[in-house]
Order: structure tokens, then C-alpha cells, then sequence
């Protein structure tokens, strides 16, 4: 999902990714700034996050890994090292 500065959030829809988040082992911060409130504190409800943006974010020191690299790269990667095709 884009989010930007001036759209409300659905309530529904955050409400569900808040749910997923306190649910979930890890999350991945995909090329974002994580500074569109409330959304960019989402990953912080997880076990634990990963941020991947060539930026820093105001939460990199909260994250289990900041990797600074391209999004694309890095998910080409990671999918080559797990055996999956896209």
C-alpha cells in the first residue's frame, strides 16, 4: 500500500495490519521512510523488524537489521538464497 501525508487511514484496514503486527515474528520495512505516522510505527508492534531502505529511519536503532540497499536487490537476493523464482 502508498501512503502519503494528506489520506486518512482506512480504520479497518489499520486495524488489521495492527493486529498482524502484534502477531507477528518479524516484519519487513520495505523501501520506506517510516515517517508517515501512524503507519511507519507499525513495525515497532512486532517481535522484531528489518528495515531495508537506502535512508535512515527514525527507527533503525530500534531494528534487529538495517540493511542499506536497494529494495530490489536485496529481495532478488534473498529470494535466490531461499530457491524461490518470481
Amino acid at each position: 500500500t502508498i501512503l502519503d501525508w494528506e489520506d486518512e487511514l482506512p480504520e479497518e484496514d489499520f486495524g488489521l495490519a495492527e493486529d498482524k503486527c502484534d502477531e507477528a515474528d518479524l516484519v519487513l520495512a520495505l523501501g520506506t521512510s517510516l515517517r508517515i505516522i501512524p503507519a511507519g510505527q507499525l513495525p515497532l508492534r512486532a517481535k522484531k523488524f528489518v528495515v531495508v531502505n537506502l535512508q535512515k529511519t527514525p527507527y533503525d536503532d530500534k531494528a534487529e537489521l538495517v540493511i542499506a540497499a536497494k529494495v530490489d536487490e536485496v529481495m532478488n537476493d534473498l529470494c535466490s538464497r531461499l530457491n524461490v523464482t518470481l
